[in-house]
């Protein structure tokens, strides 16, 4: 099965590699790092090509990237409708706390969806694009190397246990912020109390 599905993608080339790009791009559902990944293995780039191969993956994402972008701030009641709003609330305070980097970390983390939270929280378009690029160029250029060193089958899974471990310490910084505005506020309560009285 493996065999076969590289072979379809061998057959068309740049042109598969492009696509699976874009649609990860445009926030549908698309696992485009791991993508890039077995591309990695077909195309066994050398360094410079490497380069080359993740600033043109990347130019392509942010391209791309817009067009969620500017449907959120054109249609935005209809979109916020359509997207779960736990998600929308979590990832706007996540701007709102951290700035515009949430977006690369967002990129790194396969929140597609981060391009229409953006557009919700009115970030500038060219900083927009800056903080993609940011996200998604070094993933890229990683998931290229991986697979060009040619065991697809463990690098892959080395991916998948990379994510666990990032969303589980991204899990507990949430944690601990949450505990720590509690208490701040709490104190910053207290204080206010005994000033009162």
């Amino acid at each position: 099965m493996v065999e076969t599905i590289l072979e379809v993608l061998r057959s068309i080339g740049f042109i598969g590699l492009f696509l699976g790009i874009v649609i990860e791009a445009i926030s549908i559902p698309f696992p485009a790092a791991l993508f890039v990944l077995v591309y990695g293995y077909i195309l066994n780039p050398t360094l410079p090509e490497l380069f080359l191969l993740s600033l043109g993956s990347s130019a392509i994402y942010v391209a791309f990237s817009y067009i969620p972008y500017y449907l959120s701030i054109k249609y935005e009641p209809f979109i916020r409708k359509k997207v779960s709003k736990n998600k929308v609330r979590t990832a706007e305070r996540w701007i709102q706390d951290y700035g515009e980097w949430m977006i690369a970390v967002g990129r790194v983390l396969g929140m597609g969806y981060i391009a229409y939270i953006a557009g919700f929280s009115k970030i500038r378009p060219v900083a927009f694009g800056v903080f993609t690029f940011l996200g998604f160029f070094p993933l890229s250029f990683l998931m290229f190397y991986l697979g060009s060193l040619g065991n697809l089958e463990k690098m892959a899974e080395w991916f998948q246990n990379a994510q666990t471990i990032i969303y589980s310490i991204l899990g507990v910084a949430l944690i601990g912020y949450v505990v720590f505005r509690y208490f701040r506020r709490k104190g910053a309560l207290v204080n206010k109390q005994k000033e009162d009285h």
